[in-house]
């Protein structure tokens, strides 16, 4: 069985509010290209289509517009969409019954009965003659569906142990495959991944939970594409077929995976020309701001290429009130696109500086626990009002 593997499209994301729907169209495009090349069996789509829960109706549209012309590309495909964390699933499955016709199978929750256990059929793809592919959106390990006869109380396990044994049972010898969008425990790359969603502990889930007997593991949520470590090499994010942060300074595309039965998948990743480079300047360390900004004068850049300054801040330093429309003047006369002063502190100034103040670009950087600290010592918590109201972010966040 022959699979397209992509993931965290993020449709309709802006990057510092510069619209990215050219972007979004050339990756359409190559995407599109890809199919008509390979003529896969199916296209995996491991969740975070949009980039909200509520995407405009041009972001929308375009979406429908492009699938449906990728859809074309190859008329023996099957293609499966599940929700990612990122986006609002009954939105995703309103036009479920719809995307039949074009052999799009929609997946927005784990399906349950009326008594809230699980119905493994209606989240499992049969490919006559080619094999199987069980979809599982992003879900919240409290809110998975029971298991008849599970042990114990972790939801998330039982049921992927109890679809793992549906599809044994099912597949008749065929290639299988399990599409989800989680986070895996492990030595995981999160470059450029928005922290606050991968670290927690509740949300990851160890890869041998996911259950036994997958020839292969097409995972979505992490934006940097690597196999996952650990036993056999059946486990893979294929990451964001374009860069939606400065920091996802990888390659990005879409993975084409044979998979057979019994047997480790292979992979060969389609490389995606982005249509603007993200740059940033000033080092890993930071400059001052003077010096960061003459820097782009002193680069050659192709036009529009998306600018961060990395801007080093001595200690009790801030941002000046005029360095931003400095520097988006600067960028613009050179025809470049300017986004963010990034502050750089050093790990020193970290422990030395009081961090009473700290700036919006930091603040959206810290994870869960930072922000916990911050409060545990700003507010003398104790380890009980610490865990309630880490109970509280990720019933918010649910």
């Amino acid at each position: 069985m022959k699979v397209v593997h992509t993931s965290d499209w993020h449709l309709g994301h802006r990057l510092y509010n510069w619209d990215a729907t050219d972007e979004e169209k050339q990756f359409f495009a190559q995407l599109a290209e890809l199919v008509s090349e390979e003529q896969p069996d199916a296209l995996v789509v491991s969740g975070d289509i949009f980039d909200t829960g509520t995407p405009g109706n041009d972001v929308a549209k375009r979406f429908t517009d492009a699938l449906l012309d990728v859809t074309s590309r190859c008329s023996g495909m099957a293609t499966i969409v599940i929700a990612g964390n990122h986006d609002s699933y009954s939105r995703l499955v309103v036009d479920k019954e719809l995307w039949l016709r074009s052999q799009v199978h929609v997946f927005g929750v784990p399906v349950e009965d009326a008594e809230g256990r699980a119905v493994f059929e209606r989240n499992v793809v049969t490919l006559p003659g080619k094999g199987m592919i069980a979809a599982v959106p992003f879900c919240h390990p409290r809110n998975f569906p029971t298991v008849a006869g599970a042990v114990g109380d972790n939801r998330a396990k039982s049921y992927f142990e109890g679809l793992a044994k549906y599809v044994a049972e099912h597949s008749g010898g065929l290639p299988t495959v399990l599409a989800a969008h989680l986070a895996v425990s492990g030595e995981i790359d999160f470059r450029g991944h928005d922290k606050s969603f991968i670290f927690g502990g509740e949300e990851c889930v160890d890869v041998d939970g996911l259950g036994a007997g997958y020839d292969y593991v097409a995972l979505g949520h992490i934006h940097c594409p690597q196999w996952i470590k650990g036993g056999r090499k059946i486990a893979r994010y294929c990451g964001t077929p374009r860069a939606i942060h400065f920091d996802e300074t990888y390659d990005h595309g879409v993975d084409i995976v044979t998979v057979e039965a019994d047997k480790e998948p292979e992979a060969r990743t389609k490389v995606f020309v982005p249509l603007h480079a993200l740059v940033t300047l000033g080092g890993k360390e930071g400059l001052p701001f003077d010096d960061a900004l003459s820097l782009v004068d002193a680069e050659s850049l192709p036009p529009d290429t998306y600018i961060r300054l990395n801007v080093r801040l001595e200690t009790g330093e801030f941002p000046g009130p005029d360095w931003t429309e400095r520097a988006r003047q600067k960028c613009a006369a050179k025809g470049f696109r300017f986004c963010v002063n990034n502050p750089i502190r050093t790990e020193t100034q970290e422990r030395q500086e009081p961090r009473e103040r700290r700036t919006l670009a930091e603040l959206k950087e810290l994870s869960d626990d930072e922000v916990l600290d911050i409060l545990s010592a700003k507010h003398e918590l104790t380890d009980r009002q610490r865990e309630l109201l880490r109970s509280l972010m990720e019933e918010v966040r649910a």
